[in-house]
């Protein structure tokens, strides 16, 4: 075999073996991510909802603290991009003031006395569908599901709407059994995808 022929076929193993592993990348970026679907209202100038008020989210899941936990990394995933959001503690000292005792009894109009007593320009709510660790045969893997919305103060019109799940294990984890991505990493990396929509 000469040289030649030796490097010709070093040459084409390389490029079949970068087109396998970028292959590899891409399906397991997707086994993860289903999409994110999502509204804004036409003609929303975000830079006008600078101040929050994120109201406890509805939690549809068997884990008890799963809407808290997802609210608590929403939180932190607003102030990170610099909107203010009011204090959880005081959110919630208003909701009792307002003997407002389930989620699902707020209407229109404790979202607008909600926005103008806390002087916020949009009010989010949300809920939380999945939230747990999956099991398959011989691998386990986070699932997470989540849906938000903002309404404007004024109006209680929801001019953004967002709704994103993610969950399976990935091609790693699949054929290699690596370790993949923690419940909690999952979910931080949802949670931002979600607000990059409109944020």
């Amino acid at each position: 075999m000469t040289d030649k022929t030796t490097k010709e076929r070093s040459f084409f193993l390389i490029r079949a073996l970068s087109a396998a592993f970028f292959l590899m990348i891409c399906v397991s970026g997707c086994a993860l991510g289903k999409g994110i679907k999502h509204y804004v209202r036409p003609g929303l100038d975000v830079k006008h909802i600078n101040k929050i008020a994120v109201l406890p989210f509805e939690n549809f899941t068997s884990d008890t603290f799963a809407a808290d936990k997802i609210k608590s990394l929403v939180v932190i995933d607003l102030l990170s991009r610099g909107v203010d959001v009011i204090e959880p503690g005081e959110v919630m000292g208003l909701l009792r003031e307002m003997k407002l005792r389930s989620l699902k009894s707020i209407t229109s109009k404790n979202i607008k006395q909600i926005a103008e007593i806390l002087k916020v320009q949009a009010v989010m709510t949300g809920s939380v569908g999945v939230f747990k660790e999956s099991r398959g045969v011989t691998v386990s893997y986070p699932e997470v599901s989540i849906s938000l919305m903002l309404h404007e103060a004024e109006t209680t019109d929801i001019i953004w709407s967002a709704w994103h799940t993610t969950g399976g294990a990935d091609f790693m984890t699949r054929h290699f059994g690596a370790e993949g991505k923690t419940l909690d990493e999952t979910a931080k990396i949802l949670i931002s995808d979600v607000i990059d929509t409109i944020y």
